[in-house]
């Protein structure tokens, strides 16, 4: 503000002063010469001098003077002498410029996940009241029309920003959203009162003000002069209370009070009362506005269901789901249990429009005190070709906040009338070989071919598609989807036949599983006609010596059980999976029989990954391992370093752990691969459940034309969600791995999701499978996220503020300190008769004109 008053009177000194408009500030007027200390007594002693010489003067006139005369020349005497006092102190002018430096207030804002969630709000008065100060409609508040982040959104700029002026007249507010972070995302300038009373008189020149504050402070953030709240995107994966307040307090200056609007769940990092107390130790107070319903909630939801994208008829598969059960602490009648239905219904797939739903079969799930996630598994199996869909569905509870999620749908699942056609090779008919050979024979989905070496000429192999001799070219061998080799005779085979297999797995991506056995195998990786072979298995070996003592020491302790060890980060394994629990697999894993017998094993390639080892006879290099998934080019191979596996058929019911574990190596074998040999690649991934903000690495496997692999720089995969939506996703080739592309994608959307290859489709030819994976709420996120009033309200305390429900956040604008600073700067004083040319002829010629007037009245009376 400019201004130009002198003594409060601005119009008469604007009139006489006329005063640089080139100056700012409050003119003010000063005696540069004004004594101090004992000056002011000399000042004064010589003052009183000069008036008494005056007196003296005035008693000495002629007493023919008349006394009007002589009281006419004594005030002139006077005047003069009051004129160079005046002149000698030398009135002066400045200007002077005030500031008031108003404090920062930090407004942080929960921008996690659980503030995107919506509530219902039940009591009456609570629901009329955020009625009120968002200004939707009750029903709307019922109804939780609204999330949360958008209710904080209404309220705070309730009356188009009308309160949150009135805090920007106790100083600047900075908006922060936080989640397991802090970002800073505006900053509202302070404003004063009389100003804003200004500005509303005039709105030109107010904005003429703003655009040039704005133009002098490149540092303010382009939001800097909105007038409400900038909206929240609830997308953090957590809720760090303390992180927040620590890390506003060591980045603001001035500041003078916190406002935290949340949820209250702390969930990540340290002790937010602690921060608090730190706080309140730098006198900076903390007021907490809760938001959400503080009602104890009530709920089950089912977040996720995820079926198998394809199966084959009658072959066994699960559902998966997790179920979210929400349950306070004080809420006396939660539930001990929960039955989980599980609906199916079949899909059109012409019109992709699913038909009736019916149940399938339910579980009784005993629920936590706590709550928490429930993860559930049916297991099921189909015989007729089609697509289906399943669901999962759980009652309402009693008074339940949210009645929307209790019932979930997966994807589609298709059930393919596709054989699977293997080959069955063996040297001798050992009982591996006779109950895997019945099992696959029995399966409906898979036609089987045996070949026993050590079987009579004149007898006919064994299989639902029996062959007359081995085939032994590319072309016989690729009719085939998977080989499966138990423990061969060497003699039958050569270096083409290793030749074939090799192209069978690298480039036309079939299956192969190879079972060491007592009797050739130590002969068949040592011969060197076949040594070929050891390049297709997943696992080293020892030289022909040490491989010879290991069979002599294996002979001696053959009647003695071997431990069988598992690895347990792999026991999620395709082959390994007997339930979706982690803790009831590894059971069943153990119930299972040692070793009997085991051919030794020096290491695993550094590709392969290690499902089982023995524990208690390492090789040099740790423990054996004894099976062993890897790749060759497009195909899977799994190396199996012991027999025996027909002694678990004695676990379970019927052999159903038995049965179960070789269904799931045949499905491996041909999972992501050729059927017939006409797919020419896959897309694979790391797992298939992913919480928000996890890295999903896609990979993905591909031959040209000609089998090959591919070496095209890039190809594009798609990712398509439940509502039809699709986004590209670039794949790289690794290098110096041709074939191979992978690409790292986050999971920033909850879900059900699929990958495929974007790939050209030449007539009939079917190139990939989708692969399906979910994206899920983190857990730290999912497992609490209601209104926390006991949190907010002793993090308030701690710090020295006050707790208030988001109806009531305006009260908070009395409780905010006050704290400004006031700064003055002044202009360097400037004479007041050089500051203006009237001043300065009044300097000169009055006390002429006095002296003059005296000199004429004196010769006027003739007096001396």
């Amino acid at each position: 503000m400019t201004s130009h008053e002198l003594l409060g009177q601005s119009s008469f000194w604007d009139r006489w002063l006329q005063p640089d408009v080139q100056q700012t500030g409050e003119m003010r007027w000063q005696w540069a010469n004004l004594p101090e200390s004992w000056g002011v007594f000399v000042w004064i002693l010589a003052v009183a001098a000069l008036a008494a010489l005056v007196y003296g003067l005035y008693r000495r006139e002629a007493t023919t003077c008349p006394r009007w005369l002589r009281m006419v020349l004594a005030t002139l005497r006077f005047a003069v002498l009051l004129l160079l006092v005046v002149l000698l102190l030398k009135p002066s002018v400045y200007f002077q410029q005030v500031s008031v430096i108003k404090p920062t207030i930090s407004v942080l804002r929960d921008s996690s996940l659980s503030l995107g969630r919506s509530d219902r709000y039940q009591d009456p008065a609570l629901v009329s009241a955020l009625a009120q100060v968002t200004g939707l409609t009750p029903d709307q508040i019922k109804t939780g029309e609204q999330n949360r982040s958008e209710l904080m959104q209404l309220a705070l700029n309730k009356d188009d920003g009308k309160l949150l002026r009135s805090i920007r007249e106790k100083g600047t507010i900075q908006i922060s959203d936080f989640s397991d972070g802090i970002t800073p995302l505006a900053s509202l300038p302070a404003i004063d009162a009389q100003d804003e009373k200004k500005r509303s008189q005039s709105p030109s020149a107010n904005q003429q003000n703003d655009q040039q504050s704005t133009a002098n402070d490149s540092s303010i953030s382009p939001t800097v002069n909105d007038q409400k709240m900038p909206p929240s995107n609830p997308t953090g994966l957590g809720t760090d209370l303390a992180r927040a307040i620590r890390q506003t307090l060591d980045d603001q200056n001035r500041l003078a009070a916190m406002v935290i609007l949340s949820e209250g769940q702390h969930n990540a990092g340290d002790d937010p009362i602690e921060a608090a107390k730190q706080a309140a130790s730098l006198g900076i107070p903390i007021f907490t506005i809760g938001i959400g319903d503080p009602v104890p909630p009530r709920n089950f939801a089912v977040n996720q269901v995820y079926a198998r994208n394809q199966v084959y008829p009658d072959e066994p598969f699960e559902i998966e789901t997790v179920i979210q059960a929400t349950l306070a602490a004080e809420d006396t009648e939660r539930p001990e249990q929960v039955d989980v239905k599980l609906m199916i219904q079949s899909v059109d797939p012409r019109t992709g429009v699913p038909g009736e739903r019916s149940e399938v079969k339910s579980k009784t799930v005993p629920v936590p005190a706590a709550g928490g996630r429930l993860r559930v598994t049916f297991d099921h199996l189909l015989n007729q070709p089609g697509q289906y869909q399943f669901s999962i569905e759980v009652p309402q509870l009693a008074n339940e906040t949210d009645t929307d999620d209790n019932v979930q749908v997966s994807n589609v699942l298709e059930v393919v009338d596709e054989k699977v056609r293997i080959l069955l090779v063996s040297g001798k008919p050992n009982w591996d070989y006779q109950h895997l050979r019945k099992l696959l024979q029995q399966d409906g989905s898979i036609q089987l071919s045996c070949w026993l070496q050590s079987m009579d000429e004149t007898r006919m192999q064994e299989g639902n598609l029996p062959i007359t001799r081995l085939p032994r070219s590319l072309a016989e061998i690729s009719e085939y989807n998977v080989v499966i080799m138990i423990d061969p005779n060497p003699e039958e085979f050569d270096a083409d036949w290793i030749n074939a297999l090799e192209e069978f797995c690298r480039y036309k991506a079939g299956g192969l599983l190879y079972m060491a056995g007592p009797h050739h195998t130590a002969e068949f990786i040592t011969m060197n006609r076949l040594k070929k072979f050891l390049d297709l298995l997943p696992v080293r070996f020892g030289d022909a010596n040490s491989i010879a003592a290991s069979q002599v020491l294996a002979e001696a302790s053959d009647s003695v059980s071997g431990a069988m060890q598992l690895v347990n980060h792999n026991l999620n394994h395709p082959v390994m999976s007997f339930s979706a629990e982690p803790a009831e697999n590894q059971k069943r894993w153990l119930e299972m029989p040692g070793f009997l017998w085991n051919f030794p094993t020096l290491a695993a390639k550094p590709t392969a990954r290690v499902l089982i080892e023995r524990g208690d006879q390492p090789s040099a290099e740790g423990n054996q391992p004894m099976l062993v998934e890897g790749r060759v080019g497009a195909g899977s191979v799994l190396f199996f370093g012991f027999q025996g596996t027909w002694r678990w058929r004695s676990i379970g019911v019927q052999a159903q752990y038995f049965d179960r574990f070789w269904i799931q190596v045949v499905r491996f074998l041909v999972e992501n691969r050729s059927l017939q040999g006409t797919r020419r690649g896959f897309i694979d991934l790391e797992r298939d459940e992913y919480e928000l903000g996890d890295k999903i690495t896609v990979l993905a496997r591909l031959l040209d034309e000609q089998f090959r692999p591919s070496t095209v720089e890039s190809i594009q995969a798609l990712i398509k969600d439940e509502q039809g939506r699709v986004q590209p996703l670039s794949l790289r080739l690794l290098p110096n791995q041709p074939g191979r592309y992978e690409a790292v994608l986050p999971a920033s959307r909850l879900g059900s999701f699929q990958a495929t290859l974007d790939l050209p489709s030449n007539s009939n030819e079917k190139w990939v499978d989708p692969v399906a994976f979910r994206v899920v709420t983190p857990s730290v996120e999912a497992n609490a996220y209601w209104l926390n009033e006991k949190m907010l309200r002793e993090i308030a305390a701690a710090s020295g503020g006050q707790y208030y429900p988001l109806h009531e956040w305006e009260k908070i604008i009395a409780e905010l300190p006050k704290l400004e600073t006031r700064a003055e700067f002044n202009s360097a004083p400037q004479p007041i008769w050089d500051y203006n040319q009237l001043f300065r002829t009044i300097a000169l010629l009055l006390p002429i004109f006095l002296l003059g007037t005296e000199w004429a009245l004196r010769k006027w009376f003739k007096l001396l």
